[in-house]
Parts: C-alpha cells; sequence; structure tokens
C-alpha cells in the first residue's frame, strides 16, 4: 500500500485516485478474499490491488467477469496457477519467485556444478520452488541427489542430516529454499558444520531478500543468489523509488513496496482498465505485461551475498542482470503445466500464522 501511495504522489496522481483498503485476513481464505472484494465493488470500486496467489485470484476472478472491474494481483511468483490461459480481467505483477529459482540452477551449471543436495524449510515446502529446482535441474542434465526438509518448530532445527550426506558426496553443491528468520536458522547452523559450509551455496528470490540479509550473521562465506530486485540496481528509477520509500520508514523500499509501486504505474498507463502489453520502466528495469498470459515479465539478477564490512552481516554484491531468461520462462511455462492436473498440497496460511 505503501509503494501505491507514493508513487502515485511521486507522479502528481495523489488526489487522482480514491483509495479504499479491507482486510482479507492472514490465511489466504478464498471466501474471506471473495467478500472483500465482493463489498468493494459494490461500493463502486473500479481497481483491486490485492496481495495474493494466483489459486485465490482464480476463485474470486467470476466477480470481476461479472462486473467488468480490473484485479491486479501483487504475486510472489511462488505458485503454480492451475487455470490454463489467461485470466480475461485479471493481471498479475509478480516477483517471478520460480523463475529466479530456475534462473540459480542455470548459474550453478554455468559454474560447473552437476550435482546437487536440496534443503529448505517445513515453510519453503509447501510452495512450488522445489518443483522449479528439481524441474530445471533434471531437464539440463543435473541431479539433485539428496532433498532436505528442516523441522517446522525452531527448536528441532538441524542440518546434521544433510551434513552426513555432504560428508559423504564431496562433489556436490547445495541449493536451498529458505525465507524470513529461517534463512537465519539455515546460516546459523551451517556455519557450524564443515561439510556444509566448505559447498558452493545457491538461493534464489526471498532466501536473499535484502532486509533479512542485513539482519543475518555474516556465514563465514559467500554464496550466490538470484533476485527480483535489488537496491543495488544502479538506475534512475530505482535510486528514486529508494529515496522515496525511505524517506517514510527505513527499510521501506523492498519487494513488496515494489509490487505496490509497479501497480500504481501501470494504472496510470491504463487503457481502458486494461494493461495488457503495456511496459512500464520500474525500478528493477523494464517490466512487460503479457497479454497472453496476463502475468508481468521482468529482470532476474544475479547477486552475490557477501560481508557487510561495516555490520558484519550479510549483503547483496556484484549485482548484475541475467541475460537470456525467455528460454528458462518457457520452460518454466511447460513446468507448470505437467503438474496441473497433479493433486498437490500448498500453503494458503501467511508466515504470520505459522507456529515455529
Amino acid at each position: 500500500m505503501d509503494g501505491l501511495k507514493a508513487c502515485f504522489k511521486n507522479m502528481g496522481l495523489e488526489g487522482a485516485h480514491q483509495i479504499t483498503t479491507t482486510s482479507i485476513g492472514v490465511a489466504g481464505k478464498n471466501e474471506e478474499i471473495y467478500t472483500s472484494c465482493e463489498q468493494l465493488l459494490l461500493n463502486g470500486t473500479d481497481i483491486i490491488v490485492g496481495y495474493m496467489n494466483p489459486l485465490s485470484a482464480e476463485h474470486i476472478h467470476p466477480l470481476f467477469e461479472s462486473s467488468g472491474k480490473t484485479l491486479i494481483v501483487l504475486d510472489s511468483g511462488y505458485h503454480f496457477p492451475s487455470f490454463d490461459g489467461k485470466l480475461s480481467h485479471a493481471y498479475f505483477i509478480s516477483l517471478q519467485g520460480n523463475l529466479c529459482s530456475r534462473a540459480i540452477v542455470r548459474k550453478a551449471l554455468e559454474e560447473e556444478q552437476k550435482n546437487f543436495a536440496f534443503t529448505c524449510s517445513f515453510y519453503d515446502a509447501g510452495y512450488r520452488a522445489p518443483y522449479s529446482y528439481a524441474f530445471a535441474a533434471e531437464e539440463k542434465g543435473a541431479v539433485i541427489g539428496y532433498n532436505h526438509i528442516t523441522p517446522l518448530k525452531k527448536a528441532d532445527f538441524s542440518l546434521e542430516a544433510l551434513a552426513g550426506y555432504l560428508e559423504n558426496n564431496k562433489d556436490t553443491a547445495i541449493l536451498t529454499s529458505f525465507c524470513g528468520d529461517m534463512i537465519e536458522d539455515f546460516f546459523r547452523e551451517a556455519q557450524k558444520l564443515t561439510s556444509i559450509s566448505s559447498c558452493k551455496t545457491y538461493g534464489s528470490g526471498f532466501t536473499a531478500e535484502e532486509w533479512w540479509m542485513s539482519k543475518i550473521p555474516y556465514p563465514g562465506y559467500d554464496w550466490s543468489c538470484s533476485v527480483p530486485w535489488s537496491s543495488k540496481i544502479e538506475s534512475e528509477e530505482n535510486q528514486e523509488f529508494i529515496t522515496i520509500m525511505e524517506a517514510l520508514r527505513a527499510h521501506k523500499a523492498n519487494v513488496f513496496s515494489l509490487l505496490g509501486w509497479e501497480a500504481a504505474l501501470f494504472i496510470s498507463i491504463m487503457n481502458k482498465n486494461a494493461i495488457d502489453g503495456l511496459t512500464i520502466n520500474s525500478p528493477r528495469g523494464t517490466v512487460f505485461m503479457n497479454p497472453n498470459t496476463g502475468f508481468s515479465e521482468a529482470p532476474v539478477y544475479y547477486a552475490t551475498v557477501t560481508k557487510n564490512e561495516t555490520t558484519g552481516n550479510c549483503h547483496l554484491d556484484h549485482v548484475t542482470e541475467a541475460a537470456n531468461l525467455d528460454s528458462e520462462r518457457e520452460s518454466l511455462k511447460q513446468s507448470i503445466e505437467a503438474v496441473r492436473d497433479t493433486v498437490s498440497n500448498s500453503w494458503l496460511n501467511a508466515y504470520a500464522c505459522l507456529d515455529s
């Protein structure tokens, strides 16, 4: 919300739109989201912007079809949509979480890594990053020889099993998927185990989110990541975004306010409540709304997580755009289609709901 409002104000459109907010709860219940959106539409709302997953968006989409209004979904990119084709009245501004996962696998292979162990939190296992890592590795002839999921409760957190596997399989790199405070849990324990800390480590998306990185003590070794955005991206748009958001509050320039900022940019150039095929100049680069899918397409960036010598914690360095991702986008599309009719479990709960 802060990113949306700040961007409108920056464009001189602060009074051009009446903004109403409503809660859709913390548990991701489709019925609650439906009720909230229905009431907003009954009250005359033209555009609804909401942070939700594609499954929830599909559930509420009939409201927008029948009313002729527009839904803009702020999307982490960690779910696989279950619908085929495009939702006619919905657009997804995505952080491309699964594409980031594929990109970092590609980078690992370019660095001649072929054998991997995959490790993630109980929480992250409920999203689609594990599939994306696995599909990307398999397609390119690599092998994930070991999968490791940490327990939900912090008191039970352990990397001993992973360390044991790596001790016996020396020529192995690590693919990771942790987010929030679970990233800190992983690297705190990893630095104690030589068989883990001596391996090349790769992560993506929320695993390398800058604000969390700034709070995590450097584990004693660098590791590689792919991210949707970084404060280190050198552009006028990014510097403007950071300056404005940080003036509101420290750490306000982040991937979540970025989504709101981009929503405002798209709304400002809407053509009859549609944004098919339109392009914006975002803090993360050029973002294109694919008219065939309704999902945004944006750059992904490689970075190295290194030591911030001032704080002793982690930070991103050597941020460069990952080139030529068209083939990865196409492969991701095929991966989604391959499991579309497969029964699977997924989290609906928000991170704050977890009892850990």
